[in-house]
């Protein structure tokens, strides 16, 4: 991959890389890792009731069910947001790290008594602020996208997210069916939350912090996307049983793109989100996807 992009004009070449790392990076859910321990787990899942499940397995081997015309519209919305994001020049990572400099800095203005830097605790106890904060860090991260995924459904914000749930059929991609100004909104708030949190975390303890990482993502992140994650959009409806009531399943946020469960289970990782301000709901009720086509332009004009 990076011998082609090597031979493109430098936009053209980010805009590949952006493309391409989509099912290469392990820090996308698309990761082409991720996809094969979803499907483990769709076959581990379909074996334990063969007769009755074996029929959910069939579309993942037909074409259409990976090229239609709802299909179509996300891919074309993935190579737009790509050379989109790609042009504005956006880098998660420079902006965090400016968030980072103006949030450490705002902190020692305001809370010059707290910097516990030169604490001897804190030298010799690097590994538990790590874990302190790699999971402070995991349930802010988890709150803000619950917040931002509900302020999409309210009456100023939906005719952006109703892009995403305009699908009329769920497969993995359908995780990057965004309105380009969906994606800039998921975009500024992981690099608040990242940036604010990392300038904290140096105000107090007086180093960058390290994560728990593997293969380069974040501990948590890793395991959520191990463990299914591919699934929420699919059409196997995985249920958690009891743990629902912690843990977000693929089937509940297959109820959450139905037109009867539109208004539950807005979270990402966590179910408790919802359970705190009465969105949630079990995955355990079918759902039926919307059958209205609208064509992508009007979608993206924000047309009703």
């Amino acid at each position: 991959m990076s011998e082609i992009s090597a031979g493109l004009p430098p936009l053209l070449s980010d805009w590949w890389q952006s493309l391409s790392s989509l099912l290469l990076a392990p820090e996308s859910r698309t990761f082409w890792g991720y996809w094969l321990s979803a499907a483990l787990i769709v076959l581990l899942w379909t074996t334990t009731s063969w007769a009755s499940r074996k029929h959910y397995l069939k579309p993942w081997f037909t074409l259409s069910y990976w090229w239609n015309t709802s299909t179509r519209q996300e891919y074309a919305l993935i190579v737009l947001n790509a050379l989109l994001f790609s042009f504005l020049g956006l880098s998660n990572v420079f902006l965090i790290i400016q968030i980072a400099i103006n949030s450490n800095a705002f902190f020692s203005s305001v809370f010059p008594a707290i910097n516990l830097s030169d604490n001897s605790l804190v030298a010799t106890n690097s590994a538990v602020l790590i874990s302190i904060y790699a999971v402070i860090l995991f349930l802010v991260d988890d709150a803000s996208r619950y917040g931002l995924h509900r302020l999409l459904h309210s009456r100023w914000l939906w005719r952006i997210h109703r892009v995403h749930h305009s699908a009329q059929v769920l497969t993995p991609f359908t995780l990057l069916r965004l309105h380009p100004l969906e994606q800039l909104l998921y975009q500024l708030r992981l690099v608040l939350v990242h940036g604010v949190l990392t300038g904290a975390y140096f105000f107090i303890i007086g180093s960058t912090p390290e994560l728990w990482l593997i293969f380069g993502v974040s501990g948590f992140i890793w395991l959520f996307n191990m463990a299914g994650a591919n699934l929420r959009h699919s059409n196997i409806p995985l249920r958690y049983g009891k743990l629902e009531v912690l843990l977000i399943s693929p089937a509940q946020h297959q109820l959450h793109h139905g037109a009867g469960g539109i208004h539950y289970n807005y979270g990402s990782v966590l179910a408790i989100w919802d359970y705190l301000f009465n969105s949630w709901h079990s995955g355990k009720h079918d759902f039926a996807l919307p059958n209205r086509n609208m064509p992508l332009i009007k979608q993206l004009l924000l047309k009703r």
